[in-house]
């Protein structure tokens, strides 16, 4: 009887598995911010991934669902040992699924922007600088043109769409010249 159970337990969660795995692994739905399914999880890199997500945990009772399945069905195991290899199992699918997004993740790392890359390049005051005063430039900063808060290095006023240079970069701040 206890067999029995186990079969229609394995086989239901393999299906059930199965399913919202395929539907929210091919087919994402958003429901919105006030629908929270996921916990988030730091990992060594800084990098927020969830861990504990329904795509896991589908995977964990998918794998877990049809292994289980198959070591009592066709590998003729006893219940106990079938249920122990199905919750390893379902671990380890699930630890697979969370690393390959952690994996995927990885791809996605945006690197950080260093300011001395800046020294000696070309850009436009987007603002008037008084001499020695402080406003924006625009300059192309990583592929991107960006707005940034400079300070006039020189004792010459700088109009508004004048080119200018980048003399150094200080402390993050930004020390400009008429170019």
């Amino acid at each position: 009887m206890l067999e029995v159970n186990f079969i229609s337990v394995a086989l239901c969660c393999a299906i059930f598995g199965t399913i919202v795995f395929l539907i929210k692994t091919f087919f994402p739905v958003d429901f919105g911010p006030e629908v929270t399914t996921d916990f988030n999880v730091m990992s060594e890199t800084d990098a927020s991934f969830n861990f504990l997500t329904i795509e896991s945990i589908s995977a964990f009772l998918m794998c877990s669902g049809w292994v289980g399945w198959y070591a009592l069905n066709y590998m003729h195991l006893s219940t106990k040992l079938s249920v122990l290899i199905a919750a390893i199992s379902g671990a380890i699918g699930m630890l697979f699924f969370v690393w390959l997004i952690a994996q995927f993740k990885k791809l996605e790392h945006i690197p950080t922007a260093n300011p001395q890359e800046l020294v000696n390049r070309i850009g436009k005051a987007y603002m008037n600088f008084s001499p020695k005063g402080s406003a924006k430039i625009q300059i192309e900063y990583h592929g991107e043109l960006a707005t940034l808060d400079a300070i006039n290095e020189s004792d010459v006023e700088i109009k508004a769409f004048e080119n200018i240079k980048v003399v150094k970069v200080e402390n993050n701040q930004i020390y400009i010249v008429k170019g």
